[in-house]
């Protein structure tokens, strides 16, 4: 996927800002990031560019922000995040181009008034409505980029401190990005050219959360 120079410097400064949103709130990267990236190299390809690339966006945001970790809500989340995670990745490969195209649309127009309706309400839930939510965001997660409002959105519903959310949702989505990476590799979602263009909106994406850090 040969990118010309303006598209290309236009991703970096992308990747640059949205690192620093997601760095401050959490979410922001999975869904702005397909703005820039589906005109250039179409929507297919975009999710599991943006799997690769969020590794390292998540791996900087959880060695930036690792005191504020709440590691008792990280195990059960990501246990069951895991085995849905892939069942969404595994359908996102059965779709069409076109089918993905509308896919990130629908994702795009609905998680934004989704995490608002959610940031409102604290929910009071045990370890089965914990294990849904897990679930229902690495569902999410594995077939589209926008699982990070999901679980940000849960992350405050069940109750953890504002300080806390960043860092927590950066361990649990680095393990789920981790199983999503794989699956779409092993799939061969990911060529060597997407590889490339992942590991350079990755490594541009670090000193955005270093920012994003500094800023906080």
């Amino acid at each position: 996927m040969p990118i010309d120079l303006l598209p290309a410097v236009m991703v970096g400064i992308s990747a640059y800002l949205t690192a620093i949103i997601g760095g401050l709130a959490g979410y922001g990267t999975g869904l702005l990031m397909p703005i820039a990236l589906v005109p250039i190299i179409g929507a297919s390809a975009t999710v599991p560019v943006l799997a690769v690339s969020g590794l390292f966006n998540n791996a900087t945001r959880l060695a930036v922000f690792r005191d504020r970790v709440e590691w008792q809500r990280v195990v059960p989340l990501t246990l069951a995040a895991i085995p849905a995670c892939f069942v969404g990745a595994l359908l996102f490969t059965l779709l069409s181009g076109r089918q993905v195209a509308l896919l990130l649309g629908l994702t795009l127009m609905i998680m934004v008034p989704l995490r608002r309706w959610l940031s409102g309400r604290k929910l009071n839930v045990g370890p089965v409505g914990v294990l849904a939510l897990g679930a229902l965001y690495g569902l999410v997660t594995g077939g589209t980029p926008g699982g990070g409002v999901v679980l940000i959105a849960a992350l405050v519903a069940i109750g953890l401190p504002a300080h806390a959310v960043v860092a927590t949702d950066a361990a649990i989505s680095l393990v789920v990005g981790l199983v999503k990476v794989m699956t779409f590799q092993a799939l061969g979602e990911l060529p060597g050219s997407a590889w490339v263009l992942a590991l350079v909106v990755g490594a541009i994406s670090i000193p955005g959360v270093m920012t994003a850090r500094w800023l906080g």
